[in-house]
């Protein structure tokens, strides 16, 4: 069975680099935890996109509940009721929107 821990870590490693790869700066917290950052303590990664702040926090699953599977869509919306939404997006998707922002 996988360490837990290592499986975050490389998961926040992934999503390390693909910012690096798009020539964002961004940086990790250390021990997974925001406050090394001098943020609260579940942001993950830090990314600055221009003059927007993005906090980022990673989360791996071995398998995502069937209604967050993207089959032909980009996005999915979502929200618990009487609460805000969350919008998740597909790798390829989200790439391309940071590519246009920062281009």
């Amino acid at each position: 069975m996988i360490n837990v821990a290592k499986k975050g870590y490389r998961g926040e490693v992934e999503v390390l680099s693909m910012f690096e790869n798009l020539d964002i700066k961004a940086i990790r917290a250390w021990g997974s935890d925001g406050r090394s950052i001098m943020q609260k303590s579940d942001v993950d990664i830090l990314a600055h996109v221009d003059d927007i702040e993005l906090k980022v926090q990673v989360k791996r699953r071995k398998k995502l509940p069937a209604y967050l599977q993207f089959k032909n869509c980009d996005l999915v919306a979502t929200r618990q009721d009487r609460g805000h939404w969350v919008y998740i997006l597909r790798e390829s998707t989200f790439k391309r929107l940071l590519e246009k922002c920062v281009s």
